[in-house]
């Protein structure tokens, strides 16, 4: 759940939204546009991964609501660090009439698929093993100074090697991974203050940091959305009982957002059913809600995503 407390924002129980940047030209949702999809077969197996992380709370943006705002009338076309890609283009790209953030399958505005979890940017898992942010343009450079390393993730066996399906991400509790001297141990402990406050606003609630999310929502299984073939997205809606196509991993604590029940998240567009329905705080001081029934559009220099707005990354 979100807090007001600004302490808060560094702790690992904290969420937050994801960031993004409106244009000043807008298209009317329902007008024609182009369509576009995209594929990918099945790559490596593996087991599921599950985590009672019941004890702690937080939010954050992700999947499943508008781009720009909530009201769903108007969509602005929205940026990812200068950059427009398919979840914030104000297009229906994979056909199912769903634009943007309104669209499950999409995380962010720096998402370029709207047919699977993948994010599809140039960039993104170009650094075998090693991780920082995967919710910006630039996952794998460590520039943001979130830093993961897929051979501490003990899933990462033979034969399927999860999360990655790549046999030197091997397990290995001492792996050392570059740009930081500090254990998985560590690592999974703590994050960097500038790792919360650059990577934590671009995380969906249900994930971590390193594209690690709950889904099902509310499974306790854990799958990794950069799961692909070729360059290609494997985990999607439909795919999510199969491991050889949604890798199973395992969430770091240090920058895991968790969803909690009156809060939407990725693979869940609505509040749970167990939420009760009292006046619950979803969203930071400063940051207004959105996406759900008689919630307003957010300015036209924000993004909405899992049920609050926020300002433009950078």
């Amino acid at each position: 759940m979100r807090s007001p407390s600004v302490a808060r924002h560094f702790a690992w129980v904290f969420g937050v939204g994801a960031l993004a940047f409106a244009c000043s030209s807008t298209i009317k949702l329902g007008q024609d546009l182009p369509l576009a999809g995209g594929g990918g077969g099945a790559s490596a197996a593996g087991t599921a991964g599950t985590l009672d992380l019941s004890g702690s709370s937080s939010t954050a943006g992700g999947g499943g609501v508008a781009a720009g705002g909530s009201g769903g009338g108007e969509c602005h076309v929205t940026a990812c660090q200068g950059k427009v890609f398919a979840c914030g283009d104000c297009m229906d790209n994979d056909g199912d009439g769903l634009v943007d953030s309104k669209d499950p399958e999409c995380t962010g505005p720096c998402d370029d698929t709207e047919d699977s979890f993948f994010g599809g940017i140039p960039g993104q898992n170009n650094a075998p093993c090693h991780e920082d942010c995967f919710f910006d343009q630039d996952t794998g450079s460590g520039n943001d100074q979130c830093f993961w390393n897929q051979a501490c993730d003990q899933l990462s066996v033979a034969p399927s090697y999860s999360p990655s399906g790549d046999k030197r991400c091997s397990y290995d509790p001492a792996a050392k991974t570059p740009g930081t001297t500090a254990s998985c141990t560590e690592l999974e402990a703590t994050q960097a203050a500038a790792c919360l406050s650059y990577c934590r606003p671009l995380t969906p609630n249900g994930c971590d940091c390193f594209g690690c999310c709950e889904l099902p929502a509310d499974s306790g299984k854990f799958v990794w959305l950069g799961s692909s073939d070729k360059n290609a997205g494997t985990c999607n809606e439909n795919t999510l009982s199969d491991p050889t196509a949604c890798h199973p991993c395992t969430p770091v604590p240090s920058c895991f957002n968790r969803c909690d029940p009156c809060e939407v998240c990725v693979g869940r567009t609505t509040p749970s059913s167990t939420c009760g329905g009292s006046a619950t705080v979803r969203c930071p001081v400063g940051q207004a809600a959105c996406g759900q029934p008689n919630e307003s559009n957010c300015d036209a220099s924000e993004y909405c995503i899992t049920g609050c707005c926020v300002p433009e990354p950078k």
